[in-house]
């Protein structure tokens, strides 16, 4: 499975129809917006992709379409995950493509790969999983409601690792730039904004406030994230930076 991250451009036609100089305003006009649109497709070879539900625009090729859903074979695996409901969602199988639905200008993410391999198991937030490779097993876990509040991503955090002795692909989106950190045992993380997008299994995440007996230096509630594994983390994130 590979990917490609597309940024598609208004036609040669539609410049003109709106009497828009192409050569000098093709990515900018003080008046008219310019509709640029971010697409993903993704490119099988005898391979599989899940995808995130309802994210499909098209897709062809030789290709098989089903409902992913973990069966008895993966019991075993899928209690590991302690997740408390499945994680329906489309899968597609042979050679093909898949494409995604386009994202306007404005609602554009920044993409990163995730190798999972062994025992490994991420948590992403609600809308930060995209897509990845079938190999997979996915749940879906309820969160807290301290964790409900502090980020507003809803009640569910979807979990997935790779089958035994697999190696597996997953793909991220977020709305400012993410990059994968090693959080060693003793270390702490401790953040006043929603900046982890995503973890392995191995690290305790909390929300609550900073101090004791309510004396926070004036924090309020913040993250904390102990133990020993990987995170997702978006240094940008709330800063409009993209």
């Amino acid at each position: 499975m590979n990917y490609e991250v597309k940024l598609l451009e208004p036609t040669d036609l539609w410049y003109l129809q709106n009497n828009i100089n192409k050569e000098t305003n093709r990515l900018y006009h003080p008046t008219k917006n310019i509709p640029f649109v971010q697409q993903v497709e993704i490119q099988l070879n005898n391979s599989g992709v899940i995808i995130q539900k309802g994210a499909l625009h098209w897709c062809m090729g030789q290709l098989t379409y089903g409902i992913y859903k973990t069966d008895n074979v993966l019991k075993d695996m899928w209690v590991s995950l302690t997740t408390e409901m499945d994680y329906n969602a489309p899968v597609y199988h042979g050679n093909g493509t898949v494409n995604l639905e386009p994202k306007p200008k404005g609602s554009f993410l920044h993409y990163t790969t995730i190798e999972l391999s062994g025992t490994e198991q991420w948590e992403f937030d609600d809308g930060v999983f995209q897509f990845c490779s079938d190999n997979v097993v996915m749940g879906v876990k309820k969160l807290k409601y301290r964790q409900m509040v502090g980020s507003g991503d809803g009640r569910w955090r979807i979990a997935v690792t790779a089958m035994r002795e697999q190696q597996a692909t997953v793909v991220a989106g977020t709305t400012a730039p993410g990059k994968i950190v090693e959080l060693k045992q003793g270390e702490t993380l401790i953040a006043d904004c929603d900046l982890v997008k995503g973890f392995t299994k191995g690290i305790q995440e909390d929300y609550r406030k900073l101090g004791h007996f309510g004396k926070g230096g004036g924090e309020g509630y913040v993250w904390f994230y102990e133990g020993k594994g990987k995170l997702l983390v978006c240094e940008n994130d709330a800063m409009g930076l993209g």
